[in-house]
């Protein structure tokens, strides 16, 4: 059998499975790009490795593509197309765990104050809808995707509530609004929406042509602004902070407030786990360790700060 050929069969499998699949079908497309249209049984070990290997340094990527690997070949095994698998015995060490940037107040008010100052046609999104979804983001958790895929029906601003459809793991959740943030949202859809007669699936974000923002377009302008405030971490970190570290600063703020009321955290971490859209409450628990005397500096009251104050109707 071709390994592509096996390989779209493997995804069929685990897609009826009720698995989203998306990233694995990816990396499983890819390795069988790099293979070429051969035979899976002329699969080599060697060039297995080179694929699993690349070009660079050894990083958590790496381990992404053998465990996909992994599941596939014991699909192929366990289905008499293989009788042993190329995969290598030895996995290299993983690299240290990605530790994401924490905001600070100042760092989202520099933000914020550099979406403001950039002048509108310089943009693929106007300014006030960068801000925007800078504060959706730092507000809410949602994923940079679970944000630009929100449709108007989707902001319920009588119920003050966000429905997220459909996105990681095949899952779907309610996530409810505070009154600043519902502040936000309504005059964001007054601004944009309030003659539009479309209902559905329009795009609550919209880009300078009311188009759906696409994820490539906000990293850019993100990177624009962080550059323009010279936001950037200490040497000897891979990566400055990034637009989806906003979700990590969201859950370590909402654990340091639970912390401050005398909370019982660990009882309540399946609630933050709900509402982020995490498959287990393990994924959550992460953040614990992220909850530092530092990180409790990270803006608890911004959104008072910020959103009251902003008149830019």
């Amino acid at each position: 059998m071709k390994l592509a050929t096996c390989i779209e069969n493997y995804v069929n499998y685990r897609r009826s499975l009720g698995v989203c699949f998306h990233s694995e079908k990816v990396r499983l497309c890819a390795f069988s790009k790099a293979m070429g249209k051969i035979d899976i049984t002329r699969v080599t070990p060697k060039a297995v490795r080179q694929h699993l290997d690349g070009k660079g340094p050894i990083t958590t990527y790496w381990l992404c593509k053998y465990y996909t690997l992994t599941g596939f070949y014991k699909y192929a095994i366990s289905h008499g197309f293989i009788t042993q698998s190329p995969l290598p015995i030895t996995k290299p060490r993983p690299p240290a765990n990605f530790v994401p940037y924490i905001f600070s107040i100042d760092d989202m008010r520099a933000l914020l104050r550099s979406a403001d100052e950039r002048h509108e046609e310089d943009w693929f999104i106007r300014p006030y809808t960068v801000r925007t979804l800078l504060l959706l983001l730092y507000g809410t958790g949602l994923r940079i995707s679970e944000a630009l895929a929100l449709n108007v029906e989707d902001v319920d601003l009588t119920h003050r509530v966000l429905t997220v459809r459909q996105t990681k793991f095949y899952k779907s959740r309610l996530v409810p609004i505070g009154k600043d943030l519902h502040g936000l949202l309504m005059r964001y859809k007054k601004k944009h929406h309030c003659r539009s007669k479309q209902a559905g699936e329009q795009p609550f974000l919209v880009d300078r042509d009311g188009r759906r923002i696409l994820r490539q377009t906000a990293e850019l302008v993100y990177k624009r602004i962080r550059e323009y405030v010279g936001l950037k971490r200490p040497p000897g970190f891979k990566f400055h902070p990034r637009l989806h570290d906003l979700r990590a600063t969201f859950a370590v703020n909402r654990l340091v407030s639970w912390y401050r009321q005398g909370e019982n955290v660990q009882r309540l971490l399946p609630h933050l786990a709900t509402y982020l859209g995490h498959r287990s409450i393990c994924e959550t628990q992460k953040y614990l360790n992220l909850t530092t005397e530092n990180a409790q500096e990270a803006g608890l009251r911004f959104l008072k700060y910020a959103l009251p104050r902003e008149q830019h109707d």
